[in-house]
Formats: C-alpha cells, sequence, structure tokens
C-alpha cells in the first residue's frame, strides 16, 4: 500500500498553460505561472509539446490568421509545464 502511494506521488504529468487572457497582453505572461491557465493535462512533456506544435500548424494552414485573435495570442506565450513544477505552487 505504501509503495503504491509513493509510487503516485512521484509521478509527474505536463500541463500545457497559458497566461490569463483576463490581462492585457503585455502583462499576462509576465504573471507567475501558478495564476496561469491549464489547457490540458498529458502524460509526458513530448506530448504536450505536439499538441501546442499542432496548434500553430494548424493557425498557419488558414488562409487568414489574426495574430491578435485573443486564442492565438494566448497560445503565443503557452509552455509546457511539469505538474510538480515548484512554480505552480502557491506562496
Amino acid at each position: 500500500m505504501l509503495a503504491r502511494h509513493a509510487a503516485a506521488l512521484a509521478f509527474a504529468g505536463w500541463y500545457l498553460m497559458i497566461p490569463s487572457s483576463r490581462l492585457p497582453a503585455n502583462l499576462s505572461y509576465k504573471q507567475p505561472l501558478r495564476k496561469w491557465q491549464i489547457v490540458r493535462s498529458f502524460d509526458d512533456a513530448e506530448e504536450c509539446q505536439d499538441s501546442l506544435d499542432e496548434f500553430f500548424e494548424q493557425s498557419r494552414e488558414k488562409k487568414s490568421v489574426d495574430m491578435l485573435e485573443p486564442a492565438y495570442r494566448d497560445f503565443m506565450f503557452a509552455e509546457c509545464v511539469a505538474s510538480d513544477d515548484p512554480r505552480l505552487m502557491t506562496r
């Protein structure tokens, strides 16, 4: 029982995170990661990065990409972050 609990604690997933879109773009990405929004969670970093790459690939394939569109703007600063990253801890 203890070994299973320890293994569960040792597992770290990954989050695709974006800055809060409630703030102006020039401020939102400067906020601490703990204030960012989790878009999706993944089992490993590669899956997370693949998802982010796919978003940008699909954006490039559109005939007209508005870089000021809120979704695109938010993802410009997106990061894949380990779920146990100390920057996510509240202070």
